[in-house]
């Protein structure tokens, strides 16, 4: 632990560094997201949370919040994103930039709760700023953040980020009021996603590492106490995961195993797991969409299932020594679960959203790994202070010279040797000088090196022989092995803040990409080749802009990839009417009606193009069809009156 003659100092400094990194973890996240508050909705889904729906456009009512309370439209039961969106609604109408604005609010407050939360849960102030950096930076977040419809993942983000918090306060001091907040955090962040459903076992993560809850002297005691606080949280979990489920098959979003077998299941969930870990180190060729193929080469397959299997193995190889590699892969593991295409949900095979929780457990073993590497190649090896007296490969003590036992604290002598001083201290708080003494001084202390000292164990201004004949602090010297490199932390520290630029720079090209549907759609059609649904969006931008003709090609091209789409092939009749091409787009709508027959939309447009062409008769008959499936349709029972009268008009003397 550090010992320091200057407590008040480090506390004041240690106040101050953290409200320089909140306020650079501030101020990067406005840099590379803020401008999304002049960007427009890109019609993918935000017209289904938002600007289509009515009881959102209705505002924040009683009415409407009991609605969001119930439904579970859109396949899920979120009331708190519903919420979310009627108090945007109320504050911009259907300003777009406000909505986004909210999400980049509630984005910077996940990330400056999970410093806070890792700060509290570690004590390590420049990992877990780095670790929130991550977060705040990488570019398969932006997705996110830039989505209005995905107001669920920044919102529910914050509550797992504010339970980490108020978890890290409950294990200090356990209480029943600390483990109410726990809960109540959890239930807000189900009822903002149901993601957070593995919330619960990522406690229990936490419990064995940094919590310590869980250590081979206190297993026995608090196994019962760790799992038992963890029951009510893992069936509210439950009850979540069930609705959702059932809300999912409601709306057709859950896949059958005759449309994905459980083996293509297998193959995209380790496929996906190697896929995020490719992205997370190389944030290239982004898209909002990734269809799935149906089935994977063996070679991909292979490759992911050896990659997670050689993760694992050397995580759990090392978790003795150093847990948080094992912990963090889990979290990355088990978090992902529910997305990782195990439950088939639409008919994608990834979605760079799904990474916005799972990717912390990545960078919590890849911080604290560098920290743990720099400390093993860093300046000194070192014993704690209570194997100081212990003779043996470690070290010897020093010599009873005056200054050197300083207040009987000692010092420790290192030798030359590979495997000198086994524990090592954080490289934050020792630093090393050469040693300006005499190994003769020195007994039994051969090849002697270097000087270790924690930091601000003597004043800033002393030199080393002043220091060495104060005897302040703890005081050790120690060797190091030959040829063996040093590190400095602060080089290291450096090189991460040149990697965060990078991904900052990254994301904020990918940002970009959000600006309006067309821009979206047009670089998802550029870096994923192929891509049905892209180029059906793509069209239907187009579209909406009167550009019926620059709209076709792309419909026809999400036809030819998947011929059974039927949503490109209501598109295509539409573009093809919006020309006046009603001959050609009437085979188009008589399909899809064959199909689906319940289409309300296909009815009222089809009936359109009957009345544009003459047959009144029809026309009618369609409308009536739309009215039929959607009582409320507004448009066609418009178009019915017009049809009416067009028809007794027609049929004139």
């Amino acid at each position: 632990m550090k010992i320091s003659i200057f407590p008040e100092r480090d506390l004041e400094r240690s106040l101050v560094l953290e409200r320089l990194i909140f306020l650079g973890l501030a101020l990067a996240v406005l840099a590379v997201f803020g401008r999304l508050a002049a960007f427009d909705f890109v019609f993918f889904d935000d017209h289904v949370y938002v600007i289509e729906k009515a009881q959102v456009l209705a505002g924040l009512t009683p009415a409407s919040a009991w609605w969001a309370l119930t439904a579970t439209d859109a396949g899920f039961w979120h009331p708190l994103t519903w919420i979310s969106l009627m108090i945007d609604h109320e504050l911009w109408g259907l300003n777009p930039g406000g909505y986004h604005l909210t999400n980049v609010l509630l984005h910077l407050t996940a990330t400056l709760l999970l410093f806070a939360g890792l700060r509290r849960l570690t004590g390590a102030v420049v990992q877990s700023a780095f670790v929130a950096a991550l977060f705040a930076l990488h570019p398969l977040h932006v997705e996110s953040v830039a989505w209005i419809a995905e107001r669920k993942d920044v919102l529910s983000g914050c509550f797992w980020m504010l339970t980490l918090l108020l978890y890290a306060r409950y294990v200090e001091r356990p209480g029943w009021g600390r483990y109410f907040l726990v809960l109540l955090s959890l239930i807000l962040g189900l009822a903002a996603k149901p993601m957070v459903v593995t919330l619960p076992v990522i406690l229990f993560l936490l419990d064995v590492w940094p919590c310590r809850r869980l250590t081979v002297e206190n297993r026995r005691r608090n196994w019962q106490l760790v799992v038992g606080e963890k029951i009510p949280m893992l069936l509210l979990g439950a009850v979540a995961g069930i609705v959702t489920l059932v809300a999912e098959q409601q709306v057709g979003a859950l896949k059958t195993f005759e449309e994905f077998s459980l083996s293509s299941r297998l193959a995209n969930a380790l496929v996906a797991y190697g896929f995020y870990l490719y992205k997370t180190i190389w944030p290239a060729g982004l898209a909002v969409y990734y269809p799935h193929p149906g089935h994977w080469p063996a070679g991909m397959v292979v490759l992911s299932l050896a990659v997670l299997t050689t993760a694992t193995f050397l995580a759990v190889k090392r978790y003795q020594s150093r847990p948080f590699y094992l912990v963090g892969w889990l979290w990355y593991l088990i978090s992902l679960l529910p997305v990782i295409g195990l439950l088939q949900i639409g008919s994608h095979a990834f979605a760079d959203r799904y990474t916005y929780i799972p990717l912390i457990g990545v960078f919590i073993a890849v911080v604290w790994g560098v920290g743990d590497w720099v400390a093993e190649r860093g300046k000194a090896r070192v014993t704690e202070d209570k194997q100081a007296d212990a003779p043996g490969r470690s070290g010897r003590v020093a010599p009873d010279r005056p200054g050197w036992r300083g207040e009987g604290r000692g010092a420790v002598i290192g030798r030359q040797d590979a495997n000198a001083f086994d524990d090592m201290t954080k490289p934050s708080d020792i630093e090393a000088e050469p040693s300006t003494r005499p190994e003769s001084e020195y007994e039994n202390a051969p090849g002697l090196q270097a000087v270790a000292f924690q930091k601000d164990a003597r004043p800033p201004s002393a030199s080393l022989n002043e220091w060495e004949t104060m005897g302040i602090g703890r005081c050790v010297a120690a060797s190091v092995k030959p040829g063996d490199p040093m590190v400095s932390p602060a080089a290291v520290v450096g090189m991460g803040l040149a990697a965060l630029v990078l991904f900052a720079l990254v994301s904020a090209q990918q940002v970009g990409w959000w600006r309006d549907a067309e821009t979206l759609f047009r670089r998802a059609v550029a870096v994923t080749g192929e891509n049905w649904l892209a180029a059906n969006n793509l069209g239907a931008a187009l579209s909406r802009q009167g550009r019926h003709g620059e709209a076709a090609p792309h419909f026809e091209t999400a036809l030819r990839l998947r011929p059974d789409y039927d949503e490109a092939r209501f598109n295509l009749a539409a573009a093809l009417a919006g020309e006046g091409r009603y001959a050609e787009a009437l085979p188009l709508y008589r399909r899809v009606i064959a199909r689906r027959p319940d289409f309300a939309a296909a009815h009222n447009n089809i009936a359109i193009a009957y009345a544009e062409t003459g047959d009144f008769a029809a026309a009618r008959f369609h409308f009536r069809e739309a009215l039929r499936i959607r009582p409320d349709y507004r448009e066609a029972l418009r178009n019915l009156e017009i049809a009416e009268g067009k028809g007794r008009i027609a049929k004139g003397p």
